[in-house]
């Protein structure tokens, strides 16, 4: 199984073969709490008949152990940003749900990577209520999700950990999050961003509404707004056949 060392752990990622040697890489970046297998997983067949994919599971998730101080995204994107330059991915297609978005996001706001495209689902460019205007509060207890996603979220991290690993670690560093620690951009940090972006999004998402992406496909230079009807933040996870749907045809027009 390929691991990357980091200064805090190893990430562990899965890299899937394209449908020729010199196909582009797309890396596929989850949301807090699952993995990549779990995430991306019906997608990745499809998207596989065009790209290279590489897929990380993020630092202390699932396979990968080890992960900086409060989860601090931005070093995780920093720490993803060199798997990426170490598998030649660096420049080609980069994919992010939510925290994955974030991260993501983060990654091209830096110039740590130089993405041909991004692909940003149910996420947001800050946590930071001052800075969107968002009072919706990210807590467990709103995610609107199957009953029982708890227990089958710890179930994706405590065997590769130890049990309580989910409860101890991942959950308390979700509810811990906040701008600082998570993502605030302004903007105008995204309309410096000269690459394709397309967002895709729930139109009833409970954490960050509509209004956060709409103004962040009006600031960005070159960007496509999808909202799913009638479809919360678990977007990708309820209708992965929209988003596959959305995710290629956008990749496939802006492909060389």
């Amino acid at each position: 199984m390929p691991e990357f060392r980091t200064e805090t752990g190893q990430i562990y990622y899965e890299l899937r073969k394209g449908p020729s040697e010199d196909a582009p890489t797309l890396t596929l970046l989850h949301n807090f709490m699952s993995n990549g297998r779990s995430a991306w997983g019906p997608l990745l067949p499809a998207l596989a008949e065009h790209f290279r994919l590489l897929v990380p599971d993020l630092p202390g998730h699932s396979r990968s152990h080890g992960y900086p101080p409060s989860f601090h995204h931005r070093t995780m994107a920093q720490q993803l940003a060199a798997l990426m330059h170490a598998e030649g991915a660096a420049q080609g297609r980069l994919a992010g749900c939510s925290s994955g978005g974030m991260v993501a996001q983060l990654m091209v706001h830096h110039q740590w990577v130089a993405p041909a495209s991004l692909t940003l689902i149910s996420t947001t460019y800050s946590t930071n209520p001052a800075t969107t205007g968002n009072t919706l509060v990210i807590t467990p207890e709103n995610f609107k999700a199957s009953p029982g996603w708890m227990e089958a979220t710890a179930r994706l991290h405590d065997p590769y950990h130890y049990p309580g690993y989910y409860q101890e670690v991942l959950l308390p560093g979700f509810q811990a999050l906040n701008g600082d620690s998570a993502i605030d951009l302004q903007l105008d940090d995204l309309q410096a961003w000269m690459l394709p972006v397309c967002i895709i999004h729930g139109e009833k998402d409970e954490f960050f509404p509509p209004f956060i992406v709409e103004a962040m496909a009006q600031a960005l230079p070159q960007a496509e707004l999808h909202l799913v009807a009638e479809q919360t933040h678990a977007l990708l996870f309820r209708q992965p056949t929209p988003v596959r749907t959305l995710m290629l045809d956008f990749l496939m027009r802006h492909s060389p």
